[in-house]
């Protein structure tokens, strides 16, 4: 439902002509009669009087105030016809204040002394039963396979198998000289390759049969 909201900052109320501020929140009338409101051509008018001030509170944020506060009232005449002491017992506001109150007092006895007497299980609703809580999140197990070595890049050149792997993970060449890996790639295939390098000047000169 969209309202349109014409909002009026000083209007004499009552026979004192008092200021008030009104905003008026006016929306197109369904088939069925509205229950709150004016109704005229089609159009139905509802008045909101506050004494909010426009620079702190805008017409929209009245209207989210007061819209539908009225709901209550249904329960609050059921109420007053089960107690309706303050609209007999006196004429003036206090007194009426002071009666609802013994009123009220009453009636929370009355039920206290009933549950006693026929006590009952409170009512429970329960919407939806508890979700179980969700299992620890593991990350799966992620390693390589054992290492292989590569394959000769050339013909008449020291191939892998030339190339001893230590326990330590390390490589010993054929002139007997420990490599150390200098560098890590990651291939396409998701796989790793390590290169093995050593000092040029701590090798002799060497090469394949």
């Amino acid at each position: 439902m969209v309202r349109s909201l014409y909002d009026c900052p000083e209007i004499p109320i009552g026979p004192d002509g008092k200021l008030y501020r009104v905003v008026v929140a006016t929306h197109q009338a369904s088939n069925k009669k509205s229950p709150i409101g004016v109704t005229r051509k089609g159009v139905v008018y509802e008045l909101f009087f506050t004494n909010l001030p426009q620079h702190a509170f805008t017409a929209c944020d009245v209207v989210e105030l007061y819209l539908h506060r009225g709901a209550f009232e249904p329960v609050l005449s059921d109420e007053d016809k089960e107690q309706d002491p303050d609209r007999w017992c006196s004429h003036a506001a206090w007194g009426q204040e002071a009666w609802q109150v013994i009123s009220q007092w009453t009636w929370n006895l009355r039920l206290e002394l009933g549950h006693q007497l026929k006590p009952q299980p409170l009512r429970t609703t329960e919407f939806a039963p508890a979700l179980p809580p969700p299992p620890p999140h593991t990350a799966p197990a992620s390693g390589y396979a054992p290492p292989e070595v590569g394959s000769a890049w050339k013909a008449g050149r020291f191939a892998a198998q030339d190339f001893a792997l230590q326990p330590d993970g390390m490589l010993r060449c054929p002139a007997n000289q420990q490599l150390t890996p200098h560098e890590q790639r990651r291939e396409a295939d998701g796989s790793l390759r390590v290169v093995y390098g050593a000092k040029y000047s701590q090798l002799p000169l060497l090469s394949a049969p």
